[in-house]
């Protein structure tokens, strides 16, 4: 039976850094309670380049990164229009999707640039913003939204000097009027992979599909074990199924790792 209850979602959430989390533990887990996905649910599609990808750098960008150099023919094309790219919150999208369609949510148009940039050898920083809370809604789901961005530069040997801030340029999908005074903090790629399984979890709970979203945020907890995101989006699928013993454990789990964490 649907629940008629409120439900919240992390959908990117942008809560502080939080101790780092053991491997999901298999008492959270009860894959029986779901029937198969209905999609292919794998990490290595999140920055796999398409044909497509490849001629375009191959063909496209070539005469660009021969008079500017890859990483300056990049963020001319993601940022200056050659693109075409359109912002799109719909769905989250591969690094092959975003590139097919010329759209994508803040986090599939980071993804689609990083897989540009690895593929280039170009070194690439991930950044999550610190914002105000932003909520949206479908139905009775509400939705905290996050943002994502990401430095392309060089990468030095000395750990005192990882990053030169004059050898990194960020690229950001927001309007510039609302990057003013945007706080971000750096976060591993598995973290990216993680948030990008939990949105595919959250789109599908939208959708009424609560296996595919169960099987999404289990792969959301292996990749990223630290990203509490995915324990509450596992909460919430708990909740849908009705398993309510279940998503209290969960839930405390998170609190437990996130103890001002009340969202």
């Amino acid at each position: 039976m649907r629940s008629g209850a409120v439900i919240a979602v992390a959908l990117l959430s942008a809560c502080a850094a939080a101790p780092i989390a053991p491997p999901p533990p298999d008492e959270l887990l009860r894959d029986a309670l779901f029937g198969p996905a209905s999609e292919r649910i794998s990490a290595k599609d999140v920055f796999a380049l398409s044909g497509a990808m490849k001629r375009y750098l191959r063909q496209d960008l070539a005469g660009a990164m021969a008079t500017s150099g890859p990483r300056q023919a990049l963020i001319d094309a993601v940022s200056q229009g050659q693109l075409k790219l359109e912002y799109d919150s719909v769905r989250t999208r591969t690094a092959a999707e975003a590139f097919e369609a010329r759209a994508g949510n803040c986090l599939s148009l980071v993804i689609m640039t990083a897989a540009f940039a690895k593929e280039l050898g170009i070194e690439v920083q991930y950044h999550r913003a610190s914002i105000a809370d932003m909520w949206s809604r479908d139905g009775n789901i509400y939705f905290l939204n996050g943002h994502v961005n990401l430095s392309l530069g060089k990468r030095y040997v000395d750990p005192r000097t990882l990053y030169d801030a004059a050898e990194l340029m960020t690229i950001d999908f927001l309007p510039g009027r609302e990057l003013r005074g945007l706080r971000t903090e750096p976060v591993e790629e598995a973290t990216i992979v993680a948030m990008f399984m939990n949105n595919r979890a959250a789109e599908a709970l939208v959708r009424g599909r609560l296996d595919d979203a169960y099987w999404w945020v289990r792969e959301a907890m292996h990749v990223g074990p630290a990203f509490m995101g995915a324990y509450n989006t596992l909460g919430v699928i708990y909740m849908r199924r009705g398993e309510l013993e279940l998503a209290e454990r969960v839930f405390r789990r998170v609190l437990a790792q996130e103890p001002g964490n009340t969202r």
